[in-house]
């Protein structure tokens, strides 16, 4: 496919005029050191920050200079972005261009150069420019001037080096080409538009993950092959809502061998993990896409259309959303804000689109294999349809947010609209997976991490209502229509502060609600009570989880607060059969609660055994255990060393006595040969009681 012809000059005469930062990358003609940032203007960083943008947006090691016929030649020109102050939410955009010089250092290899240039991003959505645009202004005289003044030079027994870096502080007026819509719309409609197909698949397809791009626009003698490759580039960020822009990485090459941080690239081959868009000419529908990657690009194709074919006109519209989205969004949900600001091109209402992006999620011919699941793929099942939920409460949650913070008539109405939406819903676990997304929000909050060690529990109100002010927010909403009221009533109970006694039936034991019912006790300054209803669901049900909900428990059991040395023992045996080690380590457990603890923890262990049997949860937990020793060692004291010989003899007791010999689980033979490790390297610990007693278990030592 050949590419478009190059536009003459700029991409728009005149533009935005631009505070901006600069710097150059290099080594220095003739010297020793390594790549690093030579001069800059320190403006909006130092010249180490600059480094170290440039280090993480690298595409990788160039071939060498005189290899220009390569694909991967250089020069490369990456777009990427970096955070403007801490906690701000603010970033810079930043171009970057690497070429060789005609410089070498002191061992005789060629020097390339990255020159950069980044503005802030608030800066370029109040005047939205293209890539181009950008990378036209890095070449302006401007820039150049102060990126090509050299230092004064001293010499010495290792060589030449700069005496003084050459630093011109303060950001410089430049001014920036304007995005164009109707040159970058020229772009697209090249070759009957297959330009256009290429680049919606390539916008769809990095809404939804890592994109490689493999092939490239056919060379022409009127471009450099890299100013094709970025227009390309440009053509796909104009596919999305401009605010994308602020956090959307994409080069004209990357080594695939590199472990680059690049959202966007042309490159040899894809990494593990890349979706890749092979460029070629495409079909009006590419064969796969992922879900919303689809929805996305089926969106573009219809809005094209409706526009009687102006792709300018869809450009522009696109460009009227410079808001960048929040980085802390959940892919799904940015990806779903993307698709309502596309579909609102039409006319459209987002309340509307929600519905049918809905009802596409949930459709049974999605969810449904050909036939229906058996024992065997059960879980796989459980989890496809966990998915699928999940995505449709990010929908809800992105339709929703744009919303949220107005309070007028109009807000009220849309925001009944999209209620009706979920309530038409015909699945009960909708509402409850909007409640645990708002859990897990407060969660995030800072400070909530720090619940499980008990200082929520002994919050004020305020305090107690500042922790779960999401899911308090969303409850509301939620609450207004009867039939998620009564889906939630259970989360409502705990804010109340009085737990349903019948809380593990009325939610039939979805084990991921009733964590966020756990995690939202804790929060609330309860969960004392809810570890009480919990528990006996806790060992009967959380052992047989699926790894990626067990590992969730697990955390959440280290959040208990367990009271007595009995409870504190109790969900240590619990966390060892998940194959987690303890709370805390057995030995800090035996110094600071001593023969109280070690009773409970056998008689639990005991019951596990009797129980289990030759089940493979007792040998995970005991490899648990195992390696947890391994991992943070014995008591000092000799009575407490003594005291956790004892303990563990009696669990391998235990276990010979129960379990039949052929049947004897490994991680019994691990945790035995764990303690001779030990026995052997503590000749003293060989003559306490409990070690007397192990040396008949192992007459070696």
């Amino acid at each position: 496919m050949s590419p478009p012809a190059a536009p003459p000059g700029p991409p728009t005469p005149g533009g935005p005029t631009l505070r901006v930062g600069w710097a150059l990358m290099g080594k220095e003609r003739g010297g020793f050191t390594d790549y690093v940032v030579l001069r800059s203007n320190e403006a909006y960083f130092s010249r180490s920050a600059y480094q170290t943008i440039l280090h993480r947006y690298s595409p990788g090691t160039p071939p060498h200079a005189q290899r220009t016929s390569l694909p991967g030649s250089l020069p490369w020109v990456t777009v990427s972005y970096a955070p403007l102050g801490r906690n701000t939410g603010q970033t810079v955009l930043g171009i970057a261009e690497r070429t060789w010089s005609d410089e070498a250092d002191a061992s005789g290899r060629p020097i390339a150069h990255t020159r950069y240039l980044c503005v802030p991003f608030s800066a370029l959505a109040a005047a939205p420019v293209s890539y181009a645009g950008l990378h036209t202004a890095l070449a302006s005289p401007t820039i150049q001037r102060p990126m090509l003044q050299r230092p004064m030079l001293q010499h010495s027994a290792t060589g030449t080096q700069p005496a003084v870096t050459a630093t011109a502080v303060g950001s410089l007026p430049v001014t920036v080409p304007r995005l164009d819509p109707a040159r970058i719309a020229e772009s697209l409609a090249t070759d009957d538009e297959q330009w256009f197909l290429l680049a919606a698949e390539a916008a769809a397809l990095v809404l939804a993950g890592r994109v490689a791009i493999l092939g490239f626009p056919a060379p022409s003698r009127d471009e450099p092959t890299a100013r094709t490759r970025l227009r390309f580039l440009d053509a796909v960020a104009a596919l999305l809502p401009y605010g994308q822009r602020a956090r959307l990485t994409a080069s004209t090459w990357a080594v695939s061998g590199a472990a680059h941080r690049i959202r966007l690239a042309f490159t040899d081959q894809p990494r593990q993990g890349d979706l890749v868009l092979r460029w070629r000419d495409p079909r009006p529908r590419p064969a796969q896409l992922p879900g919303p990657a689809a929805d996305y690009f089926d969106l573009l194709l219809r809005l094209r259309d409706q526009a009687g074919g102006s792709l300018a006109a869809l450009v522009t519209h696109l460009t009227g959303y410079p808001t960048a989205y929040p980085a802390a969004w959940h892919r799904l949900r940015a990806t779903a804000r993307a698709y309502f600001h596309l579909h609102e091109m039409g006319g459209g209402d987002t309340a509307d689109a929600l519905a049918a992006l809905v009802a596409r999620r949930l459709a049974p011919g999605r969810l449904l294999p050909d036939t229906a699941p058996t024992d065997t793929d059960a879980e796989q099942w459980q989890a496809v349809q966990e998915k699928a939920v999940e995505e449709v409460a990010e929908l809800v949650r992105a339709a929703w947010d744009d919303e949220r913070p107005r309070d007028d008539d109009a807000t009220r109405r849309f925001s009944r609209r999209l209620l009706a939406v979920v309530a038409q819903v015909p699945r009960d676990d909708l509402a409850l997976e909007l409640i645990r997304l708002a859990v897990l929000d407060d969660l995030g909050l800072e400070g909530a991490l720090n619940t499980g060690t008990g200082t929520a529990m002994d919050a004020g109100t305020a305090g107690e209502r500042q922790a779960t002010a999401s899911t308090r927010r969303w409850l509301r909403w939620l609450e207004v229509a009867p039939e998620l009221a009564d889906q939630t009533r259970p989360f409502r109970a705990v804010l109340d502060g009085s737990p349903n006694p019948d809380v593990v039936e009325t939610l039939h034991g979805r084990a991921r609600y009733l964590l966020s019912l756990s995690q939202l006790a804790r929060l609330r300054g309860t969960g004392a009570a809810m570890v009480v209803l919990l528990d006996p669901w806790l060992w009967q049900t959380v052992p047989a989880l699926s790894p990626r909900h067990r590992q969730d428990w697990a955390a959440e059991i280290r959040g208990f607060r367990f009271g007595t040395p009995s409870r504190a023992a109790r969900y240590d045996v619990l966390l060892l059969i998940l194959g987690e080690a303890p709370g805390r380590p057995l030995g800090r457990r035996i110094s600071t609660m001593a023969t109280d603890y070690t009773a409970a923890f056998q008689e639990h262990f005991a019951t596990l055994v009797r129980e289990q049997g030759a089940d493979g949860r007792v040998d995970q937990a005991l490899t648990a255990l195992a390696r947890s020793i391994l991992d943070t060692g014995w008591p000092q004291d000799e009575a407490q060393v003594d005291l956790m010989l004892r303990v563990l003899e009696q669990l391998v007791r235990l276990v010979q006595a129960n379990i039949d010999q052929r049947d004897r689980p490994p991680g019994l033979a691990v945790l035995i040969k764990v303690v001779g490790r030990f026995l052997i390297r503590n000749p003293w610990a060989r003559n306490l009681p409990a070690g007397r007693q192990w040396r008949i278990w192992l007459p070696k030592i």
